[in-house]
């Protein structure tokens, strides 16, 4: 053992000198001379103290061999670095030209690609396709059921995408402008943020909808149907993991109905992804601490790291993966001495994946906490400020926050963010399952599994819900969608477990009445979804079914016409749902006082349009250039007028 240690920390420290004198010269040609003269004397007395032992003691032939191992894995991970090393180097130069951003972006992928062969020789990775065919055989039964589930769950999440919910909003067409930008070329640096501070590598889905489906909203909103029905894989695996087969398909099946999961599911924003993501990063972090192999702890850390690419609330992922690892350094003794390296190797893996986009924001810390710092109440000030015009304690305003946040999920109906339900997360009898779960959790705190849930769903309700604006923000509560199935499942079973235990039931009818349950559950939230919460049209949004009518109606006239708003207060003339549409139109704003220096452009088509409270000054419109035509359109589902039309051709 001692032996084969020596042999790894000669090669370690090799390693880490080439490492140390690469990215020593690139800090001294960064201008950091002092911390670069630093490192590189630093790598060049390593090199040399490993020089000097290695002639004092020379390796003999089987030592020699014993390195053989180490050569390839070191080799890819060794280039894996120095890419990155360069690419760091690359973005210093921030007036770069677009060719180069480019280049940074093929070298950060092939750096990861570097990293993950790596790991597979270092583990002697095989397909063995004969032994996959015989797993498929095994558990063929196990597979037919996940795949209907995501079938199904898929169904539910394209059945009348288009339309349902309806209006579309103006962040899936912010969304999909960001993508086009991609398509189009404008964007270059994907290391940098676009629409609301998010990552541009979060756009790329949507891109690469848009390219196979069309510029349309359904191949926006297509992307967020995927990442919802992959979430219910992630959550069938981790809770396979976590709690075996049966409370797994459980938790799946209610998640593919869930109606909150089901709406986020629906709408081409990015929330959604938080529930994929953490199932994903958790069922990885889980199963490496499981099968202590160092191949699990590379493809949890690069996860984890991944995560910070996609939606803002999705940088928790990482920090649950590492409280999870944590949590197991202090319960298991001497699993800190034992998987030492491991734990730096996720870590490693971590930062390898996160490094060009913390670069990033080192750099422009103000766009890090971009959504920190308009939500949440302490970093804004809302909460001493809130104190101060009201009178009421802060400790009774976080109460509220608190009640407003938890209760949504049982008794109070989830308004606002996207969402605006009538109804609570959970039917009652959702919410009964949900809080026996709950509580058996909390009594069973003690088991490893039931830490990790529990931590799961309190962080994100205090950072996402308690601790911002507007509580419940239903965008911000989404990555408790999974662990609200696991929780309501364990309820479930718990309860027929316990009429099972004083023979009031049958193993059989308990599992039995267990699927019916989770299936009654489904149904109600299905006909819940389609039905009531469609006709009533919760998700109602006055501005946005203006830009979707007018912009599509827009879209039929063509490019030829220049578009005049009379919308203040209420809504602008470049709405991103309507430049979505109509990327090629002119728009313009139009306000009372602005009409009498109004001058046309010659040659052009023109359409003026105003919400029914400026009808006059649309009337004024039509006395200065008379001879158009009027149209007056409606809301879908309210009697009352969405906007006047006045067409001059």
């Amino acid at each position: 053992m001692k032996k084969n240690r020596n042999i790894i920390l000669r090669f370690v420290g090799l390693c880490f000198s080439i490492l140390a004198s690469l990215g020593g010269i690139i800090i001294l040609r960064q201008g950091a001379t002092v911390l670069g003269i630093i490192v590189t004397v630093i790598a060049a007395i390593l090199f040399v103290l490993l020089a000097i032992y290695n002639d004092k003691h020379p390796m003999s032939g089987e030592e020699a061999l014993a390195y053989r191992p180490y050569l390839a894995p070191s080799l890819f991970w060794i280039a894996s670095i120095s890419i990155m090393l360069f690419i760091v180097s690359a973005m210093s130069n921030w007036d770069r030209p677009d060719s180069l951003n480019r280049w940074i972006t093929i070298g950060w992928l092939g750096s990861l690609l570097c990293a993950i062969i790596g790991t597979l020789f270092a583990v002697h990775w095989r397909p063995d396709w004969k032994q996959y065919l015989e797993d498929i055989k095994r558990n063929r039964v196990e597979l037919i059921i996940v795949s209907c589930l995501l079938l199904v769950g898929l169904f539910f999440r394209i059945y009348i995408l288009s339309d349902h919910p309806f209006p579309w909003s103006g962040d899936e067409a912010s969304i999909g402008i960001e993508g086009e930008r991609i398509i189009s070329g404008e964007v270059t640096d994907f290391f940098e943020s676009g629409w609301s501070g998010q990552p541009n590598w979060s756009f790329v889905p949507t891109a690469l909808s848009l390219t196979i489906f069309g510029n349309n909203f359904i191949a926006i909103r297509l992307v967020s149907a995927l990442e919802g029905t992959l979430a219910i894989l992630w959550l069938y695996l981790l809770a396979r993991e976590l709690f075996g087969r049966s409370i797994a398909t459980l938790a799946a099946g209610f998640l593919v109905a869930y109606t909150c999961h089901l709406q986020f599911s629906r709408i081409g924003v990015n929330n959604i992804i938080d529930s994929m993501e953490v199932c994903f990063v958790l069922w990885l972090t889980i199963r490496a601490i499981r099968k202590s192999q160092i191949s699990d702890y590379v493809w949890a850390g690069l996860a984890g790291g991944l995560a910070f690419y996609t939606y803002v609330g999705s940088r928790l992922v990482l920090a649950l993966a590492i409280f999870m690892l944590l949590y197991t350094v202090i319960r298991q003794r001497g699993y800190f001495r034992a998987h030492f390296i491991h734990l730096g190797i996720f870590l490693f893996s971590a930062i390898l994946a996160i490094t060009p986009l913390a670069y990033y924001f080192i750099h422009h810390p103000d766009i890090f906490m971009t959504r920190l710092g308009q939500e949440n109440i302490f970093t804004n000030h809302w909460l001493v400020n809130e104190a101060n015009r009201t009178g009421v304690s802060i400790t009774s305003i976080l109460w509220k926050q608190f009640t407003d946040t938890v209760l949504v999920y049982i008794s109070q109906p989830a308004i606002g963010n996207f969402f605006n339900s009538s109804q609570p997360y959970l039917s009652v009898l959702g919410s009964i399952f949900f809080v026996f779960g709950m509580a058996y959790a909390l009594v069973k705190i003690s088991e490893p599994r039931m830490m990790m849930v529990l931590i799961w769903f309190w962080s994100v309700v205090f950072l996402g819900g308690v601790l911002t604006l507007s509580p419940p923000a239903n965008t911000r509560l989404l990555m408790t969608s999974p662990v609200v199935a696991i929780f309501l499942v364990l309820g479930i079973t718990q309860f027929f477990g316990t009429l099972n235990r004083i023979k009031l039931v049958s193993p059989r009818w308990q599992t039995l009445i267990s699927v019916g349950l989770v299936v009654i559950l489904g149904i109600q939230n299905i006909t819940y979804y389609f039905g009531v919460y469609r006709d009533q049209n919760y998700f109602q949004d006055a501005p946005s079914e203006f830009a979707e009518k007018f912009g599509l109606e827009l879209k039929e006239l063509g490019p030829g016409y220049d578009y005049y708003l009379l919308g203040q207060p209420r809504i602008f003339a470049a709405f991103p749902t309507t430049v979505f549409l109509c990327p090629e139109n002119k728009m313009y704003d139009l306000t009372h006082d602005t009409i009498d220096t109004l001058v046309l452009t010659e040659g052009k088509s023109n359409v003026f349009v105003a919400i029914p409270e400026n009808r006059s000054d649309l009337e004024r419109i039509e006395e200065k250039y008379p001879g158009g035509t009027w149209e007056e359109v409606g809301r879908r589902y309210k009697n009352e007028v969405l906007y006047y039309a006045y067409t001059l051709p």
